[in-house]
């Protein structure tokens, strides 16, 4: 007897059957059911009496030859609807067929065409086998996916419930801590913000003001117009509120027409009279509702921690006090708590407005001082700097207004009035037969920061008909380091117009001299405070060399200011400075002096072969 295929008594082959529970095996660790029907055919093949076999998955294989295709049509035309699960079926003489199934679904069949009946006979409960085996790992994967597909509905539906829980937390939250009308903090919110700022204030030795503002006679509005109208207003007032103020975060409503304000973070009281003059003006501005123009006016009352008190609520309730006593000043006004400080306010604001009508009654009047070029030992150009020519207080340097006008929107009127007047003094000059010097002009960060800027260069230049490359604008470090991809761009756009570019108090900031490659400057210009110290302070000196080194690599010129010895300018010159201004060559001058010294030729003593 053949002990390898049992042909002889029509026993099965022990090495068979182990082939067959080895397909078994392997059908469980096929990774995928695509894998599936080109394994077992080919498994399959080394069966006695099996000439092809096919695993049929409904609309996921088909058929390899012919010959299965044609058994498998004989396969489901012999099945009815229901075929019993597990069972062969004759399909001729050509073909058995074993259904993949199980009794909730129905996956296929497994085709097999017949070689030889005889040697196949003892071998095909194990076929039945093999397909009961498919149908199984076929049903579990099923069951596997559908699980999978539940437990991710699960996920999901219980993501949307947590979102939709903490969307609602959120609403919950901020309807507690919010003015539904305005979006503003309410008062409990204010107060934790308040507690907050103090803290900080206790920490940096800075004041927080509280500033309460309450809206005169609005109570008409509603009475008059209705309800609809009077939260339009509110709405409005809100939103100005915001614009004026530093961080919308910091106003609350806290009242049907009441709002507080806070102002952190101030070094002293007195800065805080810029806000509260904006404040006021921006509540009296004109609004147009159901077709009629409406002013309303404000009173404001403040409190300053620490000298008016450490606890939130008495700061409150003191603004409130000051509040009403400015209503009873007669409204649209501002009181504070504490009179002492009303009159260091009133003053500030004093000035605050004589400044706003100095610059159109041409109370600013503009000094020059020389640049003198070490290489040539001729007048460069010069630097115009603004005076204030007080009525009463005489001639102001800019130390006693500029803080002022900086801290206010002044800065950008005068800065333009300074550009214009420059612009047309140094065009008269060429005219009267001064020509090729340069005026430079100092640009405030608040200017540099108004989109205009471009605008109003140019339209001075064309107004004033000054040769663009006799203008330099000055600009310091600090103001362009804060947002670096708006002044390249805001570079390029003035550089644009054949202006020339300079970088004032140069290594007293902290810019990026990664960053100042990219930026079309002209000249770099060496703080007088490193200027002061070169002589005898090595880190001065360095510094300054520092400078000059770094300009020479990118292309720039170099300039000194506040050079006041003989040393100083030595030093620069031997070191390949380019010009230099200060007390040395000359003080500021007013313009009719300062054609006079052009008069008079070039400074004697300064030519290139000094050494």
């Amino acid at each position: 007897m053949d002990t390898t295929t049992g042909h002889d008594n029509g026993e099965p082959s022990a090495a068979v059957l182990g082939r067959l529970l080895v397909i078994q095996q392997a059908i469980d660790a096929l990774p995928d059911d695509e894998r599936l029907d080109g394994f077992v055919r080919r498994a399959l093949s080394g069966v006695p009496g099996i000439a092809d076999a096919h695993v049929h998955l409904e609309g996921r294989t088909t058929p390899p030859t012919a010959a299965i295709a044609a058994l498998l049509g004989c396969c489901k035309g012999g099945a009815g609807p229901a075929p019993a699960g597990n069972l062969q079926r004759d399909i001729g003489h050509e073909g058995h067929c074993f259904p993949i199934r199980t009794p909730e679904q129905h996956f296929g069949c497994l085709v097999v065409q017949i070689a030889d009946e005889a040697a196949l006979r003892p071998y095909r409960d194990f076929l039945s086998n093999i397909s009961s085996t498919i149908s199984r790992v076929l049903a579990s994967r099923l069951y596997e996916a559908q699980l999978v597909r539940l437990n991710e509905e699960l996920r999901q539906a219980r993501d949307s419930l947590e979102l939709r829980v903490a969307e609602r937390t959120r609403e919950l939250e901020y309807r507690a801590t919010h003015d539904l009308l305005t979006g503003l903090a309410n008062r409990p919110l204010l107060l934790d913000r308040l507690h907050t700022a103090i803290s900080h204030a206790r920490r940096d030795g800075h004041v927080v003001v509280v500033v309460y503002l309450d809206l005169d006679s609005f109570s008409f509005m509603n009475t008059g117009l209705g309800n609809a109208c009077g939260d339009a207003f509110l709405r409005e007032t809100a939103e100005r509120l915001c614009r004026v103020v530093p961080d919308c975060d910091a106003v609350a409503r806290i009242g049907s027409d009441e709002f507080v304000i806070l102002l952190a973070g101030l070094d002293h009281v007195e800065r805080s009279s810029h806000w509260l003059h904006e404040m006021l003006a921006a509540v009296r501005a004109p609004l147009r509702l159901d077709d009629k123009e409406l002013v309303v006016t404000g009173s404001i009352g403040a409190s300053v921690y620490p000298f008016d008190g450490e606890d939130p609520e008495l700061l409150l309730r003191r603004a409130n006090s000051a509040m009403h006593r400015a209503k009873r000043s007669g409204k649209d006004g501002m009181q504070f708590y504490a009179s002492t400080r009303d009159a260091a306010v009133a003053e500030r604001m004093e000035r605050e407005a004589e400044l706003r009508e100095a610059i159109p009654g041409g109370q600013l009047v503009l000094h020059y001082q020389p640049k003198l070029d070490l290489h040539t030992g001729a007048w460069r150009g010069v630097e115009a700097l603004v005076r204030w020519q007080h009525p009463k207080r005489g001639l102001l340097p800019p130390g006693e207004f500029i803080p002022l006008a900086e801290e206010s929107s002044l800065i950008v009127a005068l800065g333009e009035h300074v550009l214009e007047q420059a612009c047309r003094q140094a065009a008269g000059w060429h005219r009267a037969g001064l020509p090729g010097k340069s005026v430079a002009v100092n640009v405030a960060a608040r200017q540099l920061r108004d989109r205009r800027i471009v605008e109003v260069v140019d339209a001075v230049l064309r107004d004033t008909g000054l040769d663009p490359s006799c203008l330099e604008l000055e600009i310091t470090e600090s103001s362009i380091m804060h947002d670096l991809e708006y002044a390249s761009t805001l570079m390029h756009e003035l550089k644009a117009l054949g202006v020339r570019i300079s970088i004032d108090d140069f290594g007293t900031g902290y810019s990026s001299l990664s960053a100042l490659r990219y930026f079309r400057v002209d000249k770099l210009k060496i703080d007088r405070s490193f200027v002061k110290e070169v002589e005898g302070d090595q880190s001065a000196a360095a510094v300054t060399l520092a400078v000059i080194s770094f300009a020479r690599t990118l292309g720039m010129k170099v300039n000194a200011e506040g050079v006041e010895t003989p040393g100083q300018a030595g030093f620069l010159r031997l070191h390949g400075c380019d010009e230099i201004q200060g007390y040395l060559l000359s003080r500021p001058l007013p313009a009719e002096e300062l054609e006079a010294l052009y008069r008079k030729g070039d400074p004697p003593g300064w030519d290139t072969r000094q050494a």
